[in-house]
């Protein structure tokens, strides 16, 4: 099983945070969102699984931490997604269904010799700005003990929220009829939740139709979603299965379902003042209420911190009350009263007392 990781657009939504990395190294709960994804991996799949990641926007930043960090544990490939263009120096690109088309040449020369080796030969596809909460065991179970050609993750959303989501349409077997990027009209509530795994068959199958939609693309096309490709690989006759996540999935694609995810992430831990003297932390007339995640080497004096809070290493908080915040590593507070805010790292702030802050890296104020 290839597992293929489209990681190379901006995360536009993320700015200003993603002005000086990439949308996957924003940090929450004391991890990096491509940690929290990989780890979950390395839970589920045997040492030295291939892990193709489609790199574009901030490229160089992925390569060489993953290649650090993930070389003895992953079999690595990196494949580069080029911009469609520019924007005031900003790239943008032909979107999902070109970055998953980049790894078709990964399945060439591949020799099938019954069902079983048409599905161990496939692919799993996940998304960089989205953590699985479920355990891949689960998704993986269903796919390989169902009679299917593959598995799109769904979860269930607002019927008013439906046309904001790729949806899919299902028969009395949960196996996929139709599916709609943001549809107009209502379909169904089940929303597509950016996890897949294909057969080889089928995996070789979607990326034909991909490359039809990419050799029509002009100049003046929209980007290629995968949807639609997904949705000749139905008409073709083959079997995909819509498997419901039983806990769902965390979305870090925008600031709110960022803090969000944050939270969730900080309940899941348990939380010991014991930590702070093994990590070298500092809590001076300060008021701790968990969950809080707090960095190595950082200092907490006269302070409120808490609850959902995380404050990266080497930072420096001072007669400051924060709730409910993202804060990257080494930033220096001096009288900051906010809830609902992000902060990215090396910010030096002081005497503001303000909700809802977002401030990108390298700030001063």
């Amino acid at each position: 099983m290839k597992i293929i990781g489209p990681i190379a657009g901006i995360g536009s939504r993320l700015r200003p945070f993603t002005l000086s990395k990439p949308k996957a190294f924003i940090t929450v709960a004391g991890k990096m969102v491509l940690d929290h994804i990989l780890m979950k991996f390395l839970n589920t799949f045997d040492n030295n699984a291939e892990l193709i990641l489609i790199v574009g926007y901030k490229k160089r930043q992925i390569i060489d931490y993953v290649q650090k960090h993930y070389s003895k544990r992953f079999k690595l490939s990196f494949l580069e997604q080029l911009p469609r263009g520019y924007r005031e120096d900003i790239p943008y690109y032909w979107g999902l269904g070109e970055a998953v088309y980049l790894a078709h040449d990964k399945f060439d020369n591949i020799r099938i010799n019954n069902p079983e080796d048409d599905k161990r030969e496939g692919c799993l596809i996940f998304l960089g700005d989205m953590i699985l909460i479920d355990e891949y065991s689960y998704i993986m179970y269903r796919y390989y003990e169902s009679d299917v050609d593959g598995i799109i993750t769904v979860m269930k959303v607002p019927e008013e929220d439906a046309s904001s989501y790729g949806i899919v349409a299902v028969d009395d077997n949960n196996i996929i009829k139709k599916l709609v990027e943001k549809p107009k009209e209502y379909i169904s509530n089940l929303a597509i939740a950016g996890i897949y795994a294909f057969s080889n068959t089928a995996s070789k199958e979607l990326f034909k139709n991909l490359k039809k939609y990419l050799d029509k693309k002009t100049d003046k096309s929209n980007e290629i979603y995968l949807t639609e490709s997904l949705q000749d690989l139905v008409d073709s006759g083959f079997k995909i299965a819509a498997v419901e996540l039983k806990k769902g999935i965390l979305d870090f694609g925008k600031p709110s379902s960022l803090l969000y995810g944050n939270k969730f992430l900080l309940e899941q831990v348990s939380h010991n003042s014991k930590n702070y003297y093994d990590k070298n932390i500092k809590i001076e007339k300060s008021i701790i209420k968990n969950p809080v995640y707090i960095g190595k080497n950082t200092k907490i004096i006269n302070s409120v911190i808490g609850p959902n809070v995380s404050i990266g290493k080497n930072s420096i908080i001072e007669n400051s009350i924060l709730e409910n915040c993202v804060i990257e590593k080494k930033v220096n507070f001096t009288n900051i009263i906010t809830e609902n805010s992000i902060i990215g790292s090396n910010v030096v702030i002081s005497n503001i007392s303000k909700n809802n802050l977002i401030i990108g890296d390298k700030s001063i104020f």
